[in-house]
């Protein structure tokens, strides 16, 4: 019994107890109930915990191991802090938990997300009530991420925005009169070439933004739903979607702005896509709900078909952005229209090619995201190649390793004129080391340092450009990047 206790007290004595509280960056305030999450460094024999801040902002952890970790909080509004981080959005420092470490206490600040307001205004200066107003990514592609609604006096807030540079734009409308005002862009005109670019920091609000909706013609599509049963039909545009009918059977709709649209029609088991350009009222449409086939996919390899398959991401892209990113599950019906997907593959495959039988149009590939259009019978095709790369190597400061330092990699394609950027990132480990596993043969950039701007298109600039070919492991050493 003796023994037993002693060895309770011993345990007790050598695990910490991490203490801290979360505050707003710009009023001091605690932030409470904010979820805090602690991350151990590869390496280290301890587990994810994820707490809940109490209404003080304050939080405890007990009994935390000896190890390196990684402190992150994560609330709504507000961006993910880390503590020890440079400035709001970075990612954060890493710290140890020594064995004779009693107690530790941490002070992190968060920054609120971004936002633009402002005011949509007629040809007399007054503001246009009701009118909605959405906002766009400046980069390609080009997506719709937030949209809000003018209130009475025509005055527009749209928040939860991530630091970089984005477009707005105001939606469709009828006045008063009837007459129609088109989608407009800030600070002027119709066209995408028209639009001035709008850039944001974190907890920063984009004011006085003023749009004067430009008058035009609006138009009106009908028709008829045919389906075996239930069904509904959809009505996409770049400024948002509607629900035009909630059953089969004849539909009208009207209020849309000349330009693309589509049309996506589901039912029990059916379901349809169609596209096409409104310049005038469409009248007499026929939509189909077709009937839905569960998709085949096939894990192929040079040999023919793989014995390992891995799940498959994807998400759906209409005219008005992206959808989240969510497994492929082949044992759903999937609707038709364009999707991207990407393989979860581990370290002894990667993805070499997708293609897609019974679909709508060739598949495209984006720095490990295909493309493609997908009707209603679906046969995917995922080649994998057992020859992957790897990158590896150390991360120092003046020769010393740097632990959970984060590495930036990027494909590198020097001759594309518009390159999507796209950074995978990884974290060394306690002795500064790291590695990307299961990459494709090509050229990369590898870049490390904690004050590193994603969505600068220059910062990749003093990179080290590394080429790797099929089964081939590079020694990548980094010195970190201190601003």
């Amino acid at each position: 019994m003796r023994l037993a206790v002693l060895f309770l007290l011993t345990l007790k004595a050598s695990a910490a107890v991490l203490q801290g509280i979360v505050l707003d960056e710009d009023t001091g305030n605690p932030l409470g109930r904010t979820s805090v999450t602690l991350t151990p460094l590869t390496g280290n024999n301890a587990s994810v915990l994820t707490i809940r801040a109490n209404e003080r902002g304050s939080f405890t952890m007990l009994s935390v191991r000896a190890g390196w970790y990684i402190l992150k909080t994560t609330r709504k509004g507000y961006a993910d802090a880390e503590a020890g981080q440079f400035r709001a959005g970075r990612p954060g420092t890493p710290f140890e938990v020594l064995p004779d470490t009693q107690s530790t206490f941490f002070q992190i600040r968060m920054k609120r997300l971004a936002a633009v307001t402002g005011t949509l205004l007629d040809e007399n200066s007054v503001g246009l009530p009701d009118l909605p107003v959405h906002v766009y990514t400046a980069t390609k592609p080009v997506r719709r991420v937030a949209e809000g609604i003018t209130d009475d006096r025509g005055i527009f807030r749209v928040g939860g925005l991530e630091a970089g540079r984005y477009m707005v734009r105001s939606g469709p409308g009828q006045l008063e009169d009837a007459s129609g005002v088109v989608p407009t862009y800030y600070k002027f005109g119709t066209t995408l070439e028209t639009a001035e670019p709008i850039t944001l920091r974190l907890g920063e609000t984009a004011q006085d933004v003023v749009i004067r909706p430009q008058n035009g013609r609006l138009f009106s599509i009908s028709g008829i739903l045919t389906a075996p049963g239930t069904a509904r039909l959809t009505l996409i545009t770049d400024t948002g979607r509607r629900l035009v009918t909630g059953a089969a059977g004849p539909f009208e709709t009207s209020n849309i702005p000349p330009g693309p649209v589509e049309l996506v029609a589901e039912g029990t088991g059916c379901g349809s896509y169609s596209k096409f350009i409104v310049d005038r009222d469409m009248r007499d449409l026929r939509i189909p709900c077709n009937t839905l086939y569960r998709p085949t996919v096939d894990f192929l390899t040079d040999r023919g078909k793989a014995s390992t398959t891995y799940p498959i991401l994807a998400r759906r892209v209409d005219l008005d952005g992206a959808s989240t990113v969510r497994i492929f599950n082949p044992t759903d019906f999937i609707l038709p229209g364009h999707y991207e997907l990407t393989v979860r593959t581990a370290a002894k495959h990667y993805t070499q090619s997708m293609r897609v039988t019974f679909g709508m149009s060739p598949v495209t590939t984006d720095d490990g995201w295909f493309g493609m259009d997908f009707g209603n019978q679906v046969r995917l095709a995922i080649t994998l190649a057992d020859t992957p790369a790897t990158i590896a190597g150390q991360v120092t400061v003046s020769r010393q390793p740097v632990a959970g330092a984060v590495v930036y990699l990027e494909w590198f394609n020097p001759d594309a004129r518009e390159q999507r950027l796209q950074l995978f990132t990884a974290r060394s480990d306690h002795t500064g080391r790291y590695s990307f596993t299961g990459l494709p043969p090509g050229r990369y950039r590898l870049l490390s340092g904690f004050d590193f701007d994603p969505k600068d298109p220059n910062g990749m600039r003093d990179a080290k450009v590394v080429r790797v070919q099929d089964s081939e492991t590079a020694v990548a050493d980094l010195e970190m990047q201190v601003r």
